[in-house]
């Protein structure tokens, strides 16, 4: 095997991300193999050994689902970087819904939303689901006259009764610019294809994808943490969203080449993306090249590959093996 060489780094947020989580600082490392990079980027909360667990299993040769990814990212990245070529030439990145931030303050985000034009907002919803229901009905309101659609990803934290309180009590208006909640509680075909049913709202699976049958309406996919391919087989008739693993830029880059590939692919499958998620976190030397007027993402092209290559060859690298 090629000597692999590893920069650690931490991300810092304002606010916990979802409602499986509390943190506000997130350890990741990026892998260098040859000219190739890749980003290990576990999430403990969703049953991934830690960071430094997943790098010592690959100093042994042994691979986790998240280093496997990052493996493969460094190959095609490093190919690309010798070909002197980006990975996102001829290809077109799907266009992504606007991730909500809690920690930046809620004015300047939606002004931002409807001046450019975003087709959707993404909230993260939590236990308490009258608050994110009364988030939801703040951009109701202002996005009724541009269309815009509401998501949110509950990451199971509710349970089906609460999640009919949620539905049952919400404003019309709101209800008519839902577009997708993701995860609203732990996934049971009979349970989930109820809801569908009873509320007419459309449930994105992400937890549980391997075993889902019927019950959901897209299938949440993030490239960094598994194959869009397999997904695509597993669930042939279903749309897919993919998004980034709210990880480092680099891996943010990676899936936003996977999804340019799933859409060139697998075509309109490609829904709305998930692929802007840089402003969640204090800038960096690789948040601050990311830009997505509107959820249209611009890649870094500095190298090739995924871009960032200036950066990255700064950066204080260790040797693994």
């Amino acid at each position: 095997m090629s000597p692999i060489y590893v920069y650690d780094y931490l991300l810092r947020s304002g606010v916990a991300l979802n409602s499986a989580s509390h943190r506000r600082v997130f350890p990741g490392a990026l892998i260098r193999v040859g000219s190739g990079f890749g980003c290990v980027h576990p999430w403990p909360e969703f049953g991934d050994v830690t960071v430094d667990e997943q790098l010592r299993l690959l100093s042994e040769g042994i691979t986790t689902p998240v280093t496997e990814m990052a493996l493969r990212c460094a190959e095609i990245d490093g190919a690309a970087r010798e070909a002197g070529v980006s990975l996102f030439e001829g290809l077109e990145i799907p266009r992504s819904h606007y991730s909500w931030s809690f920690a930046q303050a809620t004015e300047p985000q939606i002004q931002r939303v409807v001046n450019e034009g975003w087709q959707a907002i993404k909230a993260k919803g939590y236990a308490n689901y009258g608050e994110t229901r009364r988030f939801l009905e703040q951009c109701a309101r202002v996005g009724e006259k541009s269309g815009l659609k509401l998501r949110v990803d509950f990451n199971g934290c509710l349970d089906a009764h609460s999640f009919s309180q949620f539905i049952e009590f919400m404003p019309l208006r709101t209800y008519q610019q839902l577009d997708l909640i993701e995860d609203p509680f732990p996934y049971d075909a009979t349970a989930w294809q109820q809801m569908q049913q009873r509320w007419g709202v459309k449930l994105a699976l992400d937890k549980g994808w391997r075993d889902g049958s019927t019950g959901f309406s897209a299938v949440v996919v993030k490239p960094a943490r598994r194959d869009w391919r397999i997904v695509a087989d597993r669930h042939p008739q279903h749309p897919l969203m993919l998004t980034s693993a709210m990880d480092h830029a680099l891996g943010q880059m990676f899936a936003a080449y996977e999804a340019a590939l799933a859409r060139e692919q697998i075509g309109d499958r490609v829904g709305l993306c998930g692929l802007c998620t840089q402003h969640l976190f204090e800038e960096d030397g690789f948040f601050e090249r990311v830009s997505s007027p509107g959820g249209l993402l611009q890649p870094d092209l500095s190298g090739g590959g995924l871009g960032f290559g200036d950066v990255l060859e700064r950066l204080p690298w260790r040797r693994l093996l």
